[in-house]
């Protein structure tokens, strides 16, 4: 492993809790997905949602029909370096890469529990009441972290 990674956890975390979005890499019959979501990260888990419907939805259903692994990325703390040479230009950053299943969360008490914890994050408490027209139109999904490692790439 590189001397600036590591698979702390506390890291891992840390970083995800901070980071404004997770980019997910999905795959469906079209090929390679990249696409941004708000992500809340709690007890090794990562949640986020979508429309019912749409690419991403179709890819995530994919996923967990096939059972095939979801990657995702983040990052944090980002800030150009400059200098004389080409090579002295680029980024000093903390990010996470990892994978791990997805589960499409379908019951409305846990699709509110997954909800939640986005809220928390980007809101800074849960509690707000959910219109339930909304939550049937909602996919929520929990994404089971298996590996996650951290790079910080300070220098």
């Amino acid at each position: 492993m590189r001397k600036d990674v590591t698979e702390d956890k506390s890291v891992v975390a840390e970083i995800l809790n901070r980071a404004e979005y997770v980019t997910l890499a999905l795959v469906d019959d079209e090929g390679p997905y990249s696409v941004p979501v708000n992500a809340a990260f709690e007890d090794g888990v990562l949640y986020f949602h979508s429309s019912l419907r749409g690419r991403k939805a179709e890819a995530l259903r994919l996923a967990v029909d096939r059972g095939v692994p979801v990657a995702f990325s983040a990052a944090v703390d980002l800030a150009q370096k400059t200098g004389e040479l080409a090579c002295q230009w680029g980024y000093m950053f903390r990010s996470v890469l990892g994978s791990g299943t997805v589960r499409l969360i379908e019951q409305s008490g846990d699709k509110v529990a997954g909800l939640n914890a986005l809220m928390r994050k980007y809101a800074g408490r849960d509690g707000y009441p959910y219109d339930e027209g909304i939550l049937d139109k909602t996919l929520v999904v929990a994404l089971d972290v298996d590996r996650a490692t951290a790079r910080l790439k300070l220098t």
